[in-house]
């Protein structure tokens, strides 16, 4: 195979954080990828972008730092209506014509295929944009209103992506809440919230222990009977991770995935908590199932004939550490540090390129490393993943903001309202995680929040802040991040 540029197969586990896999000290046995692992190479530090979908994705396609893309750095609670929800997509994250990975590997002769499986990654936000073949399972809907969810799901996202029909039914709805005395109020916001997070999650069956992936398999072997004998890019994505756990697996009672119920303080979280992580670990290992077929799908296409193969997250998940819960969170190490996994395959059989890589690396570096592939300078992912000095990770503020323009009219009457907002209003604060070596400082912009050091090496868990022993480090780090955009 020597001289001959290989396939570039890219597995992008939305929402898995390192930790899950055994490869990064996890405890959860996943027998395919653990094989697949024992292999590779593993970049025991790799840094998502950014801390949800879009920005990440979005880096690693363009590859430029989040912060040097206009459309991402905006605040949605101050512009709701330019916010990245999948349901209420304003605008397109990369433009029309942008030159992406995608469209760079184009030119140099592969086909290039991608399998979405997240509503956010479609070519209504121009996170395709550049791919020739474009595939999509029953999770994903482009624009207005192509999802195939049942009617009354079509019907509840049709109102919420219409802001002022939205607006007006809560206009509506709080003229006649005024009637309900002052004491009740709360209790009614609160249980009505939750009864409608209950049914928006047994309708859109949120809580199925296949997200997708099943499908998405599906979708890619028809691809695979199609495809030419030229050089492939194939960009892959699962989205069994992702919250919308299905609890009902591991608990008797019903748990409430609303993420600001519990940073409100509203709901106690370390039963809810519990139960999640349990439900996830069914995910995970109904995903590493899905990935053993994906595995055998790609060796009988002759798609690893000559192949390299990357699995990777583009963020991770919180389970209150730090007092976070899932993403687009502060870029603490669960939110930040993601798997990262590079795998070289010939005549169908995985060769051994067995190495654990210790300094920061950044997903944003890939686009240049898929290049180097393409142009035949390198035959798989290795040491020029390894370019920087500092690597950065961005949390550009919170998505969930489609109910901001109902707490603006509750608040004051709610003390649940009132707590919801103050947490998004925290955590919508723009930070940097920047990293140098087995340092790390987490920068607020635009705040009274302090900044923090650590050292993650002594201290993964991220508990002691050092930067007041440590401040020519953290003055150096900081200057870095002013200098790279």
């Amino acid at each position: 195979m020597k001289g001959e540029r290989p396939n570039i197969v890219f597995v992008m586990l939305d929402t898995a954080r390192a930790d899950y896999f055994r490869a990064y000290g996890g405890r959860l046995g996943l027998p395919n990828i653990d094989r697949l692992c024992s292999k590779a190479s593993i970049y025991e530090n790799a840094v998502s972008p950014g801390t949800y979908t879009a920005p990440s994705h979005v880096s690693l396609f363009l590859g430029k730092r989040v912060r040097g893309v206009k459309s991402l750095m905006v605040d949605k609670m101050r512009s709701p209506d330019r916010n990245t929800d999948p349901f209420l997509e304003k605008e397109r994250l990369i433009k029309r014509g942008e030159m992406t990975l995608a469209k760079k590997l184009s030119y140099l002769g592969y086909d290039t295929a991608i399998f979405s499986n997240n509503p956010l990654v479609t070519e209504y936000t121009g996170i395709t944009e550049g791919f020739s073949y474009i595939s999509y399972s029953d999770n994903v809907f482009v624009g207005e209103g192509k999802v195939n969810k049942k009617a009354s799901i079509k019907a509840v996202m049709s109102l919420i992506a219409n802001d002022n029909v939205r607006n007006r039914l809560i206009d509506l709805s709080c003229a006649v809440g005024r009637a309900i005395p002052r004491g009740r109020f709360d209790k009614v916001y609160l249980n009505l919230r939750m009864k409608l997070n209950r049914i928006y999650f047994e309708e859109s069956n949120a809580q199925a222990i296949d997200q997708g992936a099943n499908l998405t398999n599906l979708l890619v072997d028809k691809y695979l009977k199609r495809a030419g004998t030229g050089n492939n890019f194939m960009f892959i994505n699962y989205m069994e991770a992702h919250e919308g756990y299905p609890t009902d697996l591991v608990s008797d009672e019903y748990v409430d995935q609303d993420k600001w119920l519990y940073l409100g303080g509203i709901l106690d979280h370390e039963g809810p908590v519990k139960a999640m992580r349990k439900a996830c670990d069914r995910r995970l290992k109904h995903l590493d199932s899905q990935i053993g077929m994906l595995i055998k799908r790609l060796k009988e296409s002759g798609m690893l004939d000559n192949a390299v193969l990357i699995f990777s997250g583009d963020h991770g998940q919180g389970f209150m550490e730090h007092g976070q819960i899932f993403h687009s969170m502060f870029p603490y190490r669960e939110i930040s540090r993601v798997p990262l996994i590079a795998a070289r395959f010939v005549n169908g059989r995985q060769v051994d390129t067995r190495e654990r890589v210790r300094e920061p690396v950044s997903l944003t570096a890939l686009h240049d490393c898929l290049l180097d592939i393409a142009y035949n300078k390198i035959e798989t992912v290795d040491g020029s993943l390894r370019r920087d000095e500092f690597v950065f990770s961005e949390h550009t503020g919170i998505t969930e903001v489609w109910d901001e323009y109902l707490l603006s009219k509750v608040r004051g009457r709610s003390i649940c309202a009132d707590a919801i907002y103050r947490a998004k209003l925290r955590h919508n604060t723009f930070a940097t995680a920047i990293h140098k070596g087995d340092y790390k400082l987490i920068h607020y912009r635009n705040s009274g929040m302090g900044d923090e050091l650590y050292n993650v090496a002594e201290d993964p868990g991220e508990t002691v802040n050092l930067i007041g022993n440590e401040r020519k480090m953290a003055l150096a780090m900081l200057h870095a991040d002013g200098r790279a955009v």
